[in-house]
């Protein structure tokens, strides 16, 4: 988000799934509640992530606590009527987590990352496509 700024909130782990790839699995769940119900009470995340297993009010409080640290959720109001909201939907977290792994590649490991990405994309028509037009947009668009 522009005029936003974020702290660097996660460790990629490309064996993980969704947005646990970037978060602790608790972490994730709570991002996943929040993504798809908006606003919510930690009462009220407690509630809907013990459905499937017990998870305690006392440890998502802390977890909430760090998302809030990383700039990822907020909270308005106070005590029992504190809600907590994502910063980002789901499509900008996954658009900054994706920049920052691209990025941090190529500030680590140059041309080789380029290669990699190029490599991997080879056989995938469609992926190639894509790539060359949205290189002749950015250099038509600056």
């Amino acid at each position: 988000m522009a005029g936003t700024k974020f702290r660097k909130s996660f460790t990629y782990k490309p064996q993980a799934k969704g947005s646990g790839q970037a978060l602790g699995t608790l972490q994730s769940r709570v991002m996943e509640h929040l993504w798809l119900n908006g606003p919510a009470s930690l009462a009220a995340i407690q509630r809907d992530l013990s459905a499937r297993a017990p998870v305690a009010y006392t440890t998502i409080s802390p977890e909430l606590t760090r998302l809030l640290d990383k700039g990822l959720v907020k909270k308005a109001g106070a005590h029992r009527e504190t809600r907590y909201a994502a910063v980002l939907n789901r499509e900008q977290f996954i658009d900054r987590v994706v920049g920052d792994v691209v990025n941090g590649l190529l500030d680590a490991h140059g041309q080789a990352a380029i290669h990699g990405f190029v490599d991997a994309i080879a056989d995938d028509d469609e992926a190639l496509e894509t790539t060359l037009r949205l290189l002749r947009k950015r250099r038509r668009d600056g």
